[in-house]
């Protein structure tokens, strides 16, 4: 019984919150600094994403099989929701907000928007042929064709398999995350085209 009155209570408690405050000439201060931010940033995207995929058209490994989004794509975006979030209401409770109060969730939105433009276009891409890894941020496009692998070693982190290959002469030449069914038919690829070692290891 007294514990139905204190949950009735702060939900009556709630209810009457009004500490949030919303200043809509603020704001539109806000809006044109991100809106001149998002400009530059995605602007940015797009012309790496066009010299990209100018790269990427000079690569000849074969058919498309199957696209691979990176998995930590996921994980940042999750980071951003969660600062985005707590910034917002950082903004929304200040009784006297400031543009760079207002200014930051709106980047982080814009971020946002960043990560899942260049994850939709810079995702793995396994062929018939060979392998291209586009990374998101830092790095260039990579081509690893099957007939040059010598050893593909496949670890197990947590739902998703890291697969690392290697070249001649025993170099590394770039690595990758994908799911169970992901990695089998990568298996199966080199099957068909390659002579190269596949090593399971351990993740211990």
């Amino acid at each position: 019984m007294g514990i139905s009155w204190k949950a009735s209570k702060f939900v009556n408690n709630f209810a009457e919150f009004k500490a949030m405050y919303f200043d809509r000439i603020i704001f539109l201060y806000a809006l044109y600094v991100a809106f001149a931010y998002g400009m530059l940033a995605l602007g940015a995207t797009y012309f790496r994403n066009t010299l990209d995929a100018k790269q990427r058209a000079e690569i000849n490994v074969g058919e498309t099989l199957l696209f691979v989004v990176n998995p930590m794509t996921y994980l940042l975006l999750g980071t951003i929701f969660f600062l985005f979030c707590i910034f917002a209401l950082i903004a929304l409770n200040l009784s006297t907000p400031t543009v760079l109060a207002y200014v930051f969730p709106l980047a982080l939105f814009i971020n946002a928007v960043q990560v899942l433009y260049r994850a939709s276009e810079q995702r793995v891409e396994l062929c018939t042929k060979g392998l291209i890894i586009r990374p998101i941020f830092l790095g260039e496009t990579q081509s690893i064709v099957y007939e040059n692998m010598i050893r593909v070693e496949i670890t197990p982190t947590m739902s998703w398999f890291k697969c690392q290959f290697y070249v001649l002469p025993f170099d590394f030449a770039g690595q990758c995350l994908l799911n169970e069914e992901q990695k089998n038919k990568l298996i199966s690829a080199l099957n068909g085209t390659s002579l190269c070692e596949v090593r399971f290891l351990s993740n211990g």
